[in-house]
């Protein structure tokens, strides 16, 4: 494991049993869940994949009750294994998972929430599908919902009832996916593009990170949804966004995701467009409502917006917000003269 700075942090363990290089790193961040990380890590160690190919790192982020105890109980199940708690309490999953993607080894990353869980043939099914094809960059696993979860899934992002790879982003609905969690990411490339999570926004930090991994993406697999792998429960980020994204928040979220697209030379320019004009689809509606964030919009991505209107993937609602900003931006003009 890589390990760092603990500056950060008051307490921590560490166990390497195997020599080799880990190929999953599986990245947990914890906040007052005792109740439920023991259920999630107890389901862990229920899966048909071989511990000693996984490093397990769980970050607990200050908690106030006995998280941080419980996890430590398992120290002893698995033979690699990182637990750190923070000095100091970020308020979010953002830090403790940049946190763990410093810290990991893993030739593939996953992010598991403490209240969710695997089953038993998640890990399994997603390595094989990697085995048979080392080009795939992510494989994502459908999602389920728990007992009493009120979670909305989207069904339509993970409708393959078989196996899928060679997908790329645009050909797929995984814009109804923009969730980190439940995905194996090829760590090199997550680490070589300096994909993180924003540590000062507090809704949809999955977003800025998963705009930018699909971005970067030429092979995606997607398991098919015979088999259940990967079931969600209600989280801190669902509570939030029931009351609303702040516009200036979507728009900063989409222009951190435009920024890295538009600079990135490594995706041409004709899915340059593709990409923007499905994630504006996403952020119009959150971006709309606001007062500031339509003109922020407009002067990050003026011309970028004219190719937008017309690109075959911009849906109606984007079309109709691109078209009334450019006539305000045309008013305000006119105006000065």
């Amino acid at each position: 494991m890589g390990l760092k700075n603990f500056e950060d942090f008051s307490q921590y363990i560490v166990k390497k049993s195997t020599e080799k290089t880990p190929f999953i790193s599986i990245i947990i961040p914890v906040y007052n869940r005792a109740d439920k990380i023991k259920f999630c890590l107890n389901k862990l160690l229920e899966s048909k994949y071989s511990k000693e190919y996984f490093e397990l790192i769980i970050i607990d982020d200050c908690s106030t009750d006995n998280s941080f105890e419980v996890i430590k109980s398992f120290f002893d199940l698995f033979p690699n294994i990182l637990i750190m708690k923070r000095r100091i309490n970020s308020g979010g999953a953002s830090a403790p998972r940049n946190d763990a993607m410093n810290l990991s080894s893993g030739e593939y990353l996953l992010f598991l929430d403490s209240d969710d869980y695997l089953t038993p043939n998640a890990l399994m099914d997603a390595v094989n599908l990697i085995s048979n094809d080392l080009t795939i960059d992510m494989v994502c696993m459908p999602f389920f919902k728990n007992q009493n979860s009120s979670r909305k899934i989207s069904s339509s992002a993970f409708f393959y009832k078989n196996d899928i790879t060679n997908l790329k982003f645009k050909d797929t609905k995984l814009f109804n996916s923009l969730n980190a969690v439940g995905k194996l990411f090829r760590a090199a490339t997550i680490k070589n593009y300096e994909i993180n999570f924003p540590i000062n926004i507090k809704v949809r930090e999955d977003n800025w990170f998963m705009m930018k991994a699909y971005s970067i993406s030429n092979n995606i697999a997607i398991l098919g949804n015979s088999k259940k792998y990967y079931f969600t429960c209600d989280t801190d980020e669902i509570s939030l966004s029931k009351n609303g994204t702040p516009p200036r928040d979507a728009v900063k979220i989409y222009l951190s995701a435009y920024d890295f697209i538009i600079n990135n030379n490594s995706i041409i320019s004709e899915d340059k467009i593709d990409l923007l004009s499905i994630f504006l689809n996403r952020y119009t509606p959150l971006i709309k409502r606001g007062e500031h964030a339509p003109i922020k919009l407009l002067n990050h991505t003026k011309n970028e917006l004219k190719q937008i209107i017309v690109n075959k993937y911009t849906s109606t609602e984007t079309k109709e917000f691109i078209t009334s900003l450019l006539k305000s931006n045309q008013v305000i003009l006119s105006n000065k003269f």
